[in-house]
Formats: structure tokens, sequence, C-alpha cells
């Protein structure tokens, strides 16, 4: 057998190329890195974007939530308005219907009443004026409201007193007994005899709880005191409409007297 022969050397030259190839591999390497560490870094900021769109679309979609509740509130505002104005017209449309019977009968009960009235004085002294005792005794309580209400309107408020006053005491138990007795109050108010209208008006509050006319009984009851300077009466009355009769025509004047007497009404 011959000797083993000795391991080749590596020359100069292919040490070079060795080193070379070493210096890409390594270059390769950190390049690759740095491309990962770009991309990481892009797609960080990426994701910060987009939760920065995500927050923005949210505090959107509540500013529209907001805003679609506002918008709610107003067309129930609206709605509510637009009824309260159609019943004031249905009411004023009822009022003028009302009025426009009143007068008719009213003229013809006038020329009655003229006749009466000539008769009345031919019998009395002179001098002497009738009164609502003249009328026949089997007036309905409808005329006598119906000639009460003329006089009150032809400003003759001491005549429509009486007149309203012999409507309660003949039929004290008529529908129309608390109206008369809150005109009584009124003719009182409108005289400027306060306290008189105080009695009055107090009188529909405790006679007729029921009637209609207790929350506007109340609302000149208010008025009373505030002309008789007791400005702190005055409003807690209209404070009493405001909890106890809401909704109403009273209410809502009751609401603004104690608005521009600088103590607006409490609300429920």
């Amino acid at each position: 057998m011959g000797r083993p022969r000795a391991g080749r050397s590596v020359s100069p030259l292919g040490t070079l190329a060795l080193a070379t190839a070493a210096a890409i591999a390594v270059s390769a390497c950190a390049g690759g890195s740095a491309e990962r560490a770009r991309r990481d870094a892009d797609l960080a900021a990426l994701r910060a974007q987009v939760d920065e769109m995500k927050k923005s679309a949210d505090a959107e979609s509540r500013e529209r939530a907001k805003l679609a509740d506002q918008l709610k509130a107003v067309d129930a505002q609206q709605a509510f308005l637009v009824a309260e104005l159609k019943a004031s017209k249905d009411e004023a449309a009822r009022l003028g219907k009302a009025l426009e019977d009143n007068d008719a009968a009213l003229r013809d009960l006038r020329t009655g009443l003229d006749e009466a009235q000539k008769r009345a004085a031919a019998q009395t002294a002179p001098g002497s004026r009738a009164t609502p005792s003249s009328l026949p005794r089997d007036t309905p309580p409808d005329k006598l409201y119906q000639t009460a209400m003329a006089s009150f309107r032809a400003e003759e408020h001491g005549q429509a007193v009486l007149e309203f006053s012999e409507l309660i005491d003949r039929f004290p138990e008529s529908p129309l007994a608390s109206n008369a007795q809150y005109w009584i109050g009124e003719g009182a108010y409108r005289q400027r005899d306060f306290d008189q209208a105080l009695i009055e008006f107090r009188r529909v509050v405790d006679g007729y709880p029921k009637s209609a006319q207790v929350a506007d009984a109340l609302l000149k009851i208010g008025l009373c005191y505030r002309a008789l300077k007791d400005e702190a009466r005055a409003r807690e009355v209209w404070e009493q409409i405001a909890k106890d009769f809401p909704g109403t025509n009273a209410a809502t004047q009751a609401s603004t007297l104690l608005t521009t007497s600088g103590n607006p009404a409490p609300t429920k």
C-alpha cells in the first residue's frame, strides 16, 4: 500500500472567495432584518390610523344618536303645539258659535225684558230701576244666564251680579251656577273691589270643587292677591294651579305669571 495523500492546501484566491461569500450572506441577513423592521413600523402606523378612524367613527355615531334624540324631542314639541293650536281654534269656533246663539236668543229676551221693565216701572215709584226679580219666575236658568252675560258685556257689572245671583238662588243645582258665581267674582274684580272678588272667587273653589271654573277662579285669586300687594300668596296660588291643573289654559297663564314675577313654575 502507498502512503496516505497529504491534505490539499487552500490557495489565497480561494480564501478571498470564501470571505466574500460570507460577507454577502451576512449583508443579506442584515438587509432582511431592516426590511422586516420597516414593515413592522408601517404596520404599527397603519394600526394606529385604524384605531383613530374607529374612535372618530364611534364619536360621530354618538353625535348622530344625540342629534336624533334632539330631533325627536323637537318633533314631539311641534306636535304638541300643533295639537294645542288646533284645540284653541276649535274652542274659539265653539265659543264663537255659542256667542252667536246667545246673541240671537238675547235679542228676543231683551224685547221681552224691556216690556217687563216698562210694566215694572209703571208699578213702582219714579226713578226706581228694574232688578232681576222682574223676570218671570218660570224663566229657565239658561235664559237667566244669557241675560246676565248680556249685562256683563254691556259693562253693567252691578246689574250682572244681581242677575247671576238670582240664577244661583233659583237654580243652585244647575251646571250654570258655578259659571254664574265665577262671573260674580269677575264683576267685583273689574270694579277693582279686590277684597270682594277674593271672596266670590273662593266661593267657586269651595262651593263647586268639581267645576271646570276652579282653575280659572284660582288664577284670578292670585291676581287679586297681586293687586293687594301680597305677591307671596299670589305665587303660592299660581304654583298650586301649575301643580294641580297641568295642561290647562289657567296653568299656562299661571306659569307665565310665575316667570314674569321671578319664580318659575315647579316641574313635576
